[in-house]
């Protein structure tokens, strides 16, 4: 919580600072990404310079109509010149412009597209990722405090179940989100000589997951056969037995769904894997 209250005191310094501009863009990319933490939004940022003649006309026909604004009011919105912040644009792979960045709150891309956009489109497309992020906002926290595997993966995971939850329109784009922190998380390992086989092990399941989530039953089958439920480190049973009960369900395998079931329901604190399996097959809970 004083993690969070202070979050919200940096909010408050930035809005008062020059960081932030008369029309609402913020210009450093840096302080948007607390603003994200702080306020549970994605940040939107337009990369662009003052002489490029598709950037003054977004400006004129899209970023300064009433109603991209208001939609706008959904993100933490940045604009940056690349001839201020080329070492940005290079990390980012901008070698054209106007290009428009759809950004979690660590900087990581949730989406982007390059040249100039139309009004309509521009509404389109901010609607479409106009998403309330309070659900990630502790692991973002933690992420931040310290980048290390731990901190990694909680988001990877965190984002996978996060995907559930969207439509089907955007849920790839989160899974792949997902992905980057599962390969952060191994970077991080390897960074620190990290022999962690149950981590290590659940990378394996998240992949699994990944695959029921996309209802991609024939992957998930043939990567779980491999496994052996007495082979999977006891942190892990319960993941386990989640997964298998969820792809027996998926390929319609009821006895064996049930087997699965009750194994999940001799686990403690069972209840949210219920939830989840209800979410994915859009049962009634």
């Amino acid at each position: 919580m004083k993690a969070v209250a202070k979050l919200f005191l940096i909010v408050i310094f930035l809005l008062c600072s020059n960081t932030v501009k008369a029309d609402n863009w913020i210009y450093s990319l840096e302080d948007a990404q607390k603003l994200a933490i702080a306020t549970n939004k994605l940040i939107l940022v337009d990369f662009w310079a003052s002489w490029c003649g598709p950037c003054k006309k977004m400006d004129s026909e899209s970023w300064s109509k009433d109603d991209v604004k208001e939609v706008m009011g959904k993100y933490v919105t940045v604009q940056i010149d690349i001839d201020q912040h080329r070492d940005l644009a290079q990390k980012y792979g901008v070698k054209g412009i106007p290009f428009v960045f759809i950004m979690d709150a660590n900087g990581e891309v949730v989406y982007k597209q390059m040249s100039y956009i139309g009004k309509s489109q521009v509404i389109k497309l901010l609607e479409k990722y106009a998403l309330n992020t309070k659900y990630l906002q502790t692991d973002y926290l933690i992420y931040n405090k310290k980048v290390n595997s731990v901190s990694a993966f909680r988001l990877a995971q965190k984002y996978q179940d996060y995907a559930m939850f969207l439509n089907d329109e955007i849920k790839s784009d989160f899974l792949s989100l997902s992905n980057t922190y599962i390969k952060q998380t191994e970077k991080e390992l390897k960074k620190e000589d990290n022999k962690n086989v149950a981590i290590k092990e659940k990378i394996e399941l998240l992949d699994i997951q990944d695959n029921l989530i996309k209802e991609n039953y024939k992957k998930s089958s043939k990567a779980l056969s491999k496994l052996t439920e007495d082979n999977i480190n006891e942190k892990n049973k319960q993941f386990f037995y989640f997964l298998n009960y969820v792809n027996s369900k998926g390929n319609e395998e009821s006895t064996n769904a049930e087997t699965w079931l009750t194994k999940l329901k001799s686990t403690n604190r069972f209840e949210n894997y219920i939830k989840k399996a209800e979410l994915l097959f859009k049962e009634d809970s």
